[in-house]
């Protein structure tokens, strides 16, 4: 593969998104998927759905929107977060409680986390620690339900070094696979966030492989510019995708805002199963990828929820 005349780094594959999720995913894979409830990889989620794939071990730190209709796709076996719904209204994740309190359309297995906890875990991981000090949950029910598989036994319990006093300790975390949205991204890897970070830095190195999700492909010059916003260096990444609207309906600092009446939309037409079906064909199936989703929205629509009119770096 060519040399970049930048660096003298190899540049790494570009992929479109069928063939990421046809590369990295099989079956039963565990796949950390990145975001906040904002940037949230939302075309390479309606690809897992489109190419169904299914029993997949998930891991996110905000369900939302995007976990929900992988449940409600049957993608997702085991699931690990910290919450899920839908954050506009708000409304339930209905997939989410159909899954939990009917086994409707599967059975799903559960594992929650509190955010801190959940950070200190791919901290463990990202340094190789085998546990990391977490927020003090001995007697919640967090602690009491010790895990399925992702983490046997996440939480322990031991005595302070320095007062003697119990300290709540997590298992490390390393997923298999982690998908992260990003706005800039160069040929060699560099990924670069706008706005805010949320459990990034840790999880990118926690992860055994990683899958950029780029709005953009910029010159490795225009990465230099302003490298404090490198969240994700080159020599973790394994393969990039550039997608643009890649996180809609979620926002992307700096490219677009949020889509609220889509969020509303989807709350309402996911109520039943009958309704998140016509949602899963209207907006995913025949949609075909997510481009296809930009179209069905509307140049006066995607215009409205642009942040600026044009880039600005």
């Amino acid at each position: 593969m060519a040399k970049d005349s930048a660096g003298g780094a190899s540049p790494k594959p570009i992929l479109s998104m069928r063939e990421a999720v046809q590369e990295f995913t099989a079956d039963g894979d565990e796949v950390l998927l990145g975001g906040f409830a904002y940037s949230d990889p939302f075309a390479f989620a309606h690809e897992l759905i489109r190419q169904r794939r299914s029993r997949l071990r998930v891991i996110k730190g905000s369900g939302g929107v995007l976990v929900d209709q992988m449940i409600g796709a049957g993608c997702i076996d085991q699931l690990l977060f910290c919450h899920v719904w839908n954050s506009v209204g708000p409304e339930p994740a209905h997939c989410f409680r159909r899954a939990l309190e009917q086994e409707r359309p599967a059975r799903v297995a559960i594992e929650e986390m509190s955010f801190g906890a959940f950070t200190a875990a791919l901290m463990a991981g990202a340094c190789g620690f085998p546990f990391m000090p977490s927020t003090p949950i001995a007697g919640s029910g967090q602690h009491a339900q010790q895990g399925f598989g992702f983490l046997p036994h996440k939480f322990a319990t031991v005595d302070s070094p320095f007062d003697g006093r119990p300290v709540t300790v997590v298992a490390p975390l390393r997923p298999k696979l982690g998908v992260f949205h990003v706005q800039l991204a160069d040929r060699l890897g560099n990924g670069q966030i706008l706005g805010p970070l949320s459990e990034t830095r840790f999880a990118v190195a926690a992860c055994e492989r990683l899958l950029l999700i780029a709005e953009e492909l910029v010159d490795t010059e225009i990465v230099r510019q302003r490298p404090e916003l490198t969240a994700i260096p080159s020599f973790l990444v394994d393969g990039i995708v550039v997608e643009p609207w890649a996180a809609h309906p979620t926002d992307s600092y700096g490219y677009y805002w949020r889509d609220l009446e889509h969020h509303r939309l989807y709350g309402e037409m996911s109520k039943t199963e009958d309704g998140f079906q016509a949602y899963v064909d209207q907006w995913i199936i025949a949609t075909s990828d997510h481009a296809g989703v930009r179209r069905k929205l509307g140049e006066a629509r995607t215009r409205s929820l642009m942040a600026r009119p044009e880039v600005w770096w």
